[in-house]
Order: structure tokens, then C-alpha cells, then sequence
């Protein structure tokens, strides 16, 4: 049976100022030996239990223990020092320097037993002339990389919550704002060094903060405008009052704001808000913008029967999907009279996680555009 040492033990080891001279020594010893580093957590029952929005998540956020610099500085020795040893492993099993570097991602969790002609690098089963314990020793080391990885994350997901009270009046779904924060932490331990003198928290919070930013970009509108687009609006904005002519002053702005001729014509065009037939008009009356708006005779429109083809075409490639898939693309996407739901709302509905209600959504969308019908779709995009 292969030796162990527990995580937390194995931290224990790591000193700040000779890590670097003293990791490659300690992963040869480790190596040498075929130890396996365990992980057991603690989990703590909140003192104060949370209601309201989001309390089963955030209770369970609570349950896990928070760090101070030491443990969080060791901690992420901790993790470089697997994340080293993984890359030796990948190295001596004869893997491109690409796939050496290759960080983990979600993807890497899936593969435990790859079929014949399905091999990949995740858990380090290719090349496929790796030998059955080459490949166990891959997979061991790319398991404890992402043990850890998870446990650092689930660690600062309280900080999540604390900067989300800076967005809770953005048009954003909060559940979308904290997934793309959550997903953010990942890319900050893949990004973070220790070795810079910054805390984990410090950093992870700047990645959590660009999260937030980019969800509002891209999903505060109905039309979608890019991200730089938007930013340029904002420098533009500051300026263009300041500026003989407003407006039509193009060159003044561009100078004044530091922003590109052409991309401050190209701002300026996109800075169209959509509004919602549904917006309220009359708080007292309770009368919307649809109710203002004259109608007209749909019977007489010259898009009614290219309507009626999209919705034949729709309904027909949403009917070859299986039941389940047919249930979260049309809670999600309102067909059949259903409101939009987000991911969690679909999620709680149905029972099933968050993360499996995109995958069934992912799936689905891509049996769609590969089908015939799929083609006949695109005419209608």
C-alpha cells in the first residue's frame, strides 16, 4: 500500500523564503516513495443560520472555515507544490511541454476510465503510450491539484457575497452574478503567486469584481454591446460636457478622453438603450409602454407566415430532444407560454445542480444546430 501524508501536514513543511530551493527536493521524495496526499477538511455548523435569498448556499458557505494570511499563505504553497509535482508527473510520462503547462479545468474531473479511441490529457491519459500505473499516477496527481484548488475556492466564496452588496441594484440576476463570480476564483488560483506578497483574498477579490463587471456588460442590455464598447461609452460620458459642441465635437472627445477617433464614433452609435413593452409608464394607474403604443392587425403583417414557419421549425427540433432536455430549454428560454427562469430557478425545479442544468442546456442547444432543422433556424437568427 502507497504511503500517505494529509494536506494539512504536508504544508506544514513548506517555509516561504526557501520553497523554491527546497519543493523540487521534496516532490522527488514524494515521488520517490508513490505518496498519495489526503484531504480532510473541516466543516463548522454556522452560528447564526441565513434567510432569505440565497440561505441554503450561503449556509453552506458558512460551514466552511475562512483563512488569515498565515493559512492562506501556506495554503497556496501548498497548492504551487501539487501543482509542480503534477507537471513532473506529465513531464516523466513523456507528455509536449503544452500539455505539461495545460492547467486543470472542469473538464479534467469527467475522465476516470477513458474508452478505447476517447483518450485525452485530462487526468493524464494520453499519451495512449502511457502504461496503466503511469496513468494512475496522472490521475492521483491531477486529483489532489483539483482537491485543493476547490477547497481555496469554496474558502473565498464568502467574499462573493460581501462584494456583491455593490451590484445588488444592477439589472443582472443576482444567481448569474455570483455563478460568474464563483467561476472567477477558479481562473484566480490557476493566476495567483504567492511569491508576489499579496493575499489570496486580495486578489481573488479583483478577479470576483471583474466577474460582476463583465456579467453587467454583456447582460445588463437587451441588444448585447461588447465590453470595450461599453467602457469607451463611460470615458465619453465623463467628458462630453466638458467639450465646445457636445456631441458632434467627435475630434475634442476623442482627445479630451484618450479614446480612438473611430472607436468614439462607434460608442457614440451603439449608446441605444432598448425599453420593455412591459415598463411601468404610470405608477398609479399601473399602465405600461405596450399600453400607449398604438397596435396593428397582426392578421395583416408581412411577417405573420415567416413567424408561423420559425415556431413550426422551433417546436418540431425542441420535440426530438429528450424529456428532460425539452423541459430546462423551455423553462429557460420562456417556450410554450413559460416565463424565462435562471439557471438556479430551473435547477431548483427540477432537483438537479446548477452546473448539470448547463450541461442538459449545452447539450440540447447543440442537438438543435446540428440538425436539419437547426439549418432551417439560422435563416430566422
Amino acid at each position: 500500500m502507497a504511503p500517505e501524508i494529509q494536506f494539512d501536514d504536508l504544508i506544514e513543511l513548506l517555509q516561504e523564503d526557501s520553497f523554491d530551493s527546497s519543493a523540487p527536493a521534496l516532490i522527488e521524495q514524494l515521488s520517490a516513495a508513490g505518496t498519495n496526499v489526503l484531504f480532510d477538511f473541516e466543516r463548522v455548523e454556522p452560528q447564526t443560520p441565513v434567510k432569505g435569498r440565497f440561505s441554503s448556499f450561503r449556509n453552506e458557505v458558512a460551514r466552511v472555515p475562512t483563512m488569515d494570511r498565515a493559512a492562506e499563505l501556506k495554503f497556496s504553497m501548498g497548492i504551487e507544490l501539487l501543482w509542480m509535482r503534477l507537471q513532473d508527473a506529465r513531464k516523466r510520462a513523456g507528455f509536449s511541454q503544452e500539455e505539461v503547462e495545460r492547467y486543470p479545468d472542469i473538464n479534467d474531473t469527467k475522465c476516470l476510465n477513458c474508452s478505447p479511441g476517447n483518450q485525452t490529457n485530462c487526468f493524464g491519459c494520453s499519451p495512449t503510450t502511457c502504461g496503466l500505473r503511469t496513468r494512475e499516477e496522472l490521475r492521483d496527481r491531477t486529483y489532489e491539484l483539483v482537491a485543493a484548488r476547490n477547497e481555496m475556492v469554496e474558502r473565498h466564496m464568502h467574499v462573493v457575497f460581501h462584494l456583491l452588496e455593490k451590484y445588488r441594484h444592477v439589472s443582472i440576476p443576482n444567481e448569474d452574478l455570483v455563478q460568474e463570480a464563483n467561476e472567477s476564483l477558479f481562473r484566480a488560483v490557476e493566476g495567483f503567486d504567492f511569491r508576489r506578497g499579496f493575499r489570496f483574498k486580495t486578489y481573488g477579490a479583483y478577479w470576483i469584481n471583474q466577474a460582476f463587471l463583465n456579467a453587467i456588460y454583456n447582460q445588463s442590455r437587451t441588444v448585447r454591446v461588447p465590453a470595450y464598447i461599453q467602457k469607451a461609452m463611460k470615458k465619453i460620458s465623463r467628458v462630453v460636457g466638458d467639450v465646445d459642441g457636445g456631441v458632434y465635437n467627435v475630434d475634442a472627445i476623442a482627445d479630451k478622453a484618450g479614446v480612438d477617433r473611430k472607436l468614439v464614433l462607434s460608442a457614440m452609435g451603439r449608446n441605444r438603450f432598448t425599453l420593455s413593452l412591459n415598463k411601468v409608464v404610470d405608477q398609479n394607474e399601473g399602465s405600461e409602454m405596450v399600453d400607449i403604443i398604438p397596435g396593428r392587425d397582426e392578421s395583416e403583417s408581412p411577417e405573420l407566415g415567416e413567424n408561423s414557419a420559425m415556431t413550426s421549425y422551433l417546436e418540431n427540433a425542441v420535440g426530438r430532444l429528450s424529456e428532460r432536455e425539452q423541459e430546462v430549454v423551455r423553462m429557460r428560454f420562456g417556450l410554450g407560454g413559460v416565463g424565462t427562469k435562471t439557471l438556479s430557478e430551473v435547477g431548483n425545479s427540477l432537483g438537479i445542480s446548477l452546473e448539470r442544468v448547463r450541461q442538459i442546456q449545452r447539450a440540447a442547444l447543440d442537438k438543435i444546430r446540428g440538425g436539419d432543422l437547426g439549418r432551417k433556424l439560422e435563416q430566422f437568427a
